[in-house]
């Protein structure tokens, strides 16, 4: 118990410091930055533009991908921390809209920036896969890109 009740005025300027910082602490945790170098940073601001919203990639700063297969929604796709992909089958399915006929449009990204975001993803997806996963997984053919 305090010594002398608060004033009025001093209760209200407490409770809205107390809010506007909880408030700029909730913002401040849902922000990611982009982790990749420079000369890939096109690729990785694609993928946040056209792959964000089914897929996750943490180099890119998205969370698309649902982390319990029981929560999962139609619209999740492949988490790209934990799945490694090769260029062939990113192009492959970027052009046939996936592989399992979800509703991954097809064509989403075409010419030069498909290109690139296929290097992107060749080259950073699946860093935060499990050891354990990584060499019971055997690589597996995409059809002709």
């Amino acid at each position: 118990m305090l010594s002398h009740p608060m004033t009025r005025a001093s209760r209200v300027l407490l409770i809205a410091a107390v809010l506007g910082a909880a408030s700029g602490g909730v913002v401040a945790c849902g922000e990611e930055n982009i982790e990749v170098s420079a000369s890939q940073r096109n690729a990785a601001a694609s993928f946040d533009e056209h792959c964000s919203g089914c897929h996750t990639l943490g180099v890119a700063g998205t969370q698309g991908s649902a982390t319990n297969v029981r929560t999962r929604e139609y619209k999740d796709g492949p988490n790209f921390d934990q799945r490694k992909e090769t260029k062939n089958c990113v192009l492959y399915a970027i052009r046939n809209g996936g592989f399992s006929s979800g509703p991954m449009p097809q064509d989403i990204v075409t010419g030069k920036e498909a290109e690139e975001l296929a290097d992107f993803l060749a080259k950073y997806s699946g860093t935060k896969r499990p050891k354990s996963v990584a060499l019971k997984r055997r690589a597996v053919d995409c059809p002709a890109a």
